[in-house]
């Protein structure tokens, strides 16, 4: 049974929020396509009895209108969010955790924490979150059936008194955050937001640690969206014949996954992709002339090499395709030649794909993008990037974002403009299918990158959050989930090719063609981003260095 759900807009600003009213479904498992959950956590933990000092390794605090521009900017991280465009700082926590391990996480979840953390907080706790985040503003996004941005504040009945009012209601009218107030006996309510809000993806989030905890601070994530077109069609054929020319490939409709290898030796489930373009203008190149006068020497050939007694078994003629009766080469080339030469015409600047996609290799890299549906507005984009010449371990720890930059720029379509004169171009991929989950060590990563003392009860400044002031962050936590398959943010790929030849005794005769064959197959250790087209914030980022069995649910 289908009911009707309100979701507002999450806004950064006082301005009105908008409801939207979205269908869910009990029977949302067996459906889904695609679903990436993700729920960033923060739990803030109220302490008691210590005093409070508001002093960082004896230094009092400066003010910041009194600093000149060069001293602001050495506070400012490595990693210093400067707007919503792909940062270092998105990439920053593959590199931190660069582990040989499939891994998910969701920069964007991160910096909407970090943004309602700085607003609790002053002084010094306030400068190193401000160090990192910087004057960020998260995007305004619409929570329907297949996106959920959500905020929430969850606090201990027995502590509700010292969360200050003015924080709850900046929670409230920036981030649209949820103010809930629970006695946090169990952990049922903050698992039940966590569910709704990860569209169903993530459940039991939290364990019964939740009842020493004075508040909690979460943001969820989750999406669950389609290809704008499957990444292999389980409709219909996908199938290239160029007549009279020697190419030809055919992908069969998608029914079953297929293995294909990774690493070189672990079989994988997969699904294949195709484009194919011939810029190979070959009545041009050979001419008129030479046409004729190889079909003239293979019809003679073919003609002694007894086609005479071919045809007679068959009991019947044997012209141009077993038409007509035999022939002198000279007659059948005057018969015949502009049919050929008509044919061949017709295959120059052929040019289709088997899916909607983007692509670019060189020496070092491959890179396959495609383009999820729009969803109220908003349409992301997957794009895989596979080192081809060191492994992923060492590509990830050079990794700018202004590489990463770069090669989206580079990305091409599958149109003929994209692809090089005077060959048939032939450009395949196996894109793998993986399912699986990670859990950020997230309070370790923000201390790296200089947010420490919100997490040390004798320095965190947390004064605009409680009234409590030994109140600090003891535990950071981030955990996501990605699925990704041939209906939604998923990879399956299949291929089969073979020829084509007669069945009679027909003369044949099919003209060699320059063929450049480009593999796009992600068959090594890759990473992915998932990005908004729009504004090219990063939602997830991720690795994938074992694609993990997965199961199709029908």
């Amino acid at each position: 049974m289908k009911e009707n759900k309100k979701e507002e807009i999450v806004t950064e600003d006082n301005s009105k929020k908008e409801e939207i009213t979205f269908e869910t479904s009990s029977n949302k498992k067996e459906k889904k396509k695609l679903v990436i959950g993700l729920i960033l956590t923060l739990l803030l933990i109220g302490g008691a009895l210590a005093a409070y000092f508001v002093f960082f390794n004896g230094k009092k605090d400066t003010d910041p209108k009194k600093e000149t521009k060069k001293e602001e900017d050495k506070k400012k991280s490595a990693y210093y969010i400067t707007d919503n465009s792909i940062q270092d700082f998105d990439l920053h926590f593959l590199q931190l955790e660069n582990e040989e391990k499939n891994k998910i996480y969701s920069p964007l979840s991160i910096k909407y924490a970090l943004q309602m953390l700085k607003e609790g907080s002053d002084g010094e706790t306030k400068t190193q979150i401000e160090s990192v985040i910087g004057d960020y503003k998260g995007h305004k996004y619409t929570n329907s059936s297949n996106l959920s941005l959500a905020n929430g504040l969850f606090i201990k009945e027995s502590y509700k008194d010292s969360i200050i009012d003015s924080y709850k209601k900046s929670l409230s009218d920036k981030y649209n955050a949820d103010v809930v107030v629970d006695s946090f006996s169990s952990p049922d309510t903050l698992n039940n937001w966590v569910s709704e809000k990860t569209l169903g993806l993530i459940k039991n989030m939290f364990g019964d640690e939740i009842t020493s905890l004075d508040y909690v601070l979460v943001n969820a994530l989750g999406i669950d969206m389609e290809w704008v077109n499957q990444i292999r069609s389980d409709k219909k054929y996908y199938e290239v014949n160029f007549k009279r020319e020697k190419y030809n490939i055919s992908l069969s409709p998608y029914n079953e996954y297929d293995n294909s290898k990774f690493n070189g030796s672990k079989d994988v489930k997969s699904a294949k992709i195709a484009a194919i373009t011939n810029k190979y203008d070959i009545v041009n190149e050979l001419g008129k002339d030479k046409i004729a006068e190889i079909l003239k020497t293979e019809y003679q050939k073919w003609l002694d090499e007894g086609a005479d007694g071919a045809c007679e078994n068959f009991g019947q003629t044997a012209g141009f395709g077993g038409a007509e009766k035999l022939e002198s080469g000279q007659a059948f080339i005057d018969k015949y030649l502009d049919t050929y030469i008509n044919e061949l015409n017709e295959n120059y600047k052929h040019n289709s794909s088997s899916t909607d996609f983007y692509w670019y290799t060189d020496d070092n890299v491959k890179v396959f993008a495609k383009d999820l549906k729009e969803y109220n507005g908003t349409t992301l984009e997957y794009v895989g990037i596979m080192p081809k010449t060191e492994s992923l371990s060492s590509y990830v720890n050079n990794l700018k974002a202004s590489d990463v930059t770069k090669l989206i720029n580079s990305l091409k379509d599958t149109s003929i403009d994209s692809f090089k004169d005077g060959v048939v171009t032939e450009l395949t991929g196996n894109i793998p299918m993986f399912n699986f989950d990670y859990d950020l060590h997230l309070k370790d990563d923000l201390q790296k990158l200089g947010i420490k003392d919100v997490f040390e009860e004798s320095k965190a400044e947390l004064s605009n959050l409680t009234t409590d002031k030994s109140s600090y962050i003891s535990y950071a936590s981030h955990k996501a989930n990605i699925e990704f398959s041939n209906d939604g943010i998923k990879a399956a790929a299949v291929t089969g090719i073979g020829g084509k030849g007669g069945g009679d005794c027909g003369f044949y005769y099919f003209f060699d063609v320059p063929v450049e064959k480009i593999d796009l197959s992600f068959d090594k250790p890759y990473l992915f981003l998932i990005i908004d087209k729009s504004t090219n914030e990063v939602w997830f980022t991720g690795t994938v260095y074992e694609p993990t069995e997965y199961v199709r649910n029908y």
